[in-house]
Parts: C-alpha cells; structure tokens; sequence
C-alpha cells in the first residue's frame, strides 16, 4: 500500500532506518598523540587534547623544541570536526607532512611530520 507522499508524488525521500546494531561501531573514546622520533633517545610522546597546542621553540609554546631550525611558533595543531589539524604558523624552515609541505591539514593515523630538524609520528587510537 503506498503512503500519502508516494501517492501525491509518485516518490518519497522518508527512509526508515533500523536502530539496532548501528551504535555499537561508534568509538567511545578517542587517544591522539604525536611520538618523537630520536634515533638517540628512547620513545617521548605528547598526547595531544582537544584544545589548541603551540609547537615552537619560545618559552611560551606548549610544545618546546629547543633546535636552532624550529621557528619561535612553528605550528600549532587543533581539533575541529572529529578530527586533528595541523597548522603551519609562518615558520621560516617550513612544515612538512609525509614529505609534502603543508600550511594546514587533517592529521591521520602513522602521518610523519617535520618541524625543523624534528620528527614526530601522529598516532591515534580508537578506546572502545
């Protein structure tokens, strides 16, 4: 028997969607953070939050690189729309993601990243 819509319209856009089994593959929780890749020095991480953080080498970053190549504020990363962006903050050397230089993109999971002479891994994890 056909509705009111398809009736008037000959078609209708109302599609009825079954609810269960539908929740259950939505993560309950993210865990982002950025590793730094010393070939010298064991494994640092930075878990990264939901807030901006500033990537520099002044002593007001939230993210401090003391190397002579990484700008003041180098670069900053945020989170917009479910997902980590990166931001070149007019550094002088540049920001490159997996070799490419960027001025700003969506980080995604094993993205390498070079500010200056340093070199981190973003890394994400989905917590059911």
């Amino acid at each position: 028997m056909a509705s009111e819509a398809e009736e008037r319209d000959g078609f209708t856009t109302t599609v009825k969607l079954a609810g269960s089994g539908f929740s259950e593959n939505i993560p309950f929780k993210e865990r982002a953070f950025l590793q730094i890749l010393s070939p010298n020095e064991k494994i640092h991480c930075i878990e990264l939050r939901r807030g901006d953080m500033v990537f520099g080498r002044s002593p007001g970053c939230d993210v401090r690189f003391v190397v002579e190549n990484v700008s003041r504020k180098h670069a900053r990363v945020f989170f917009q729309n479910e997902e980590f962006i990166l931001e070149d903050l007019d550094s002088t050397n540049g920001l490159f993601v997996n070799g490419i230089k960027i001025l700003r993109c969506a980080l995604r999971n094993n993205d390498q990243i070079a500010l200056g002479g340093v070199k981190l891994l973003f890394k994400e994890e989905k917590i059911p």
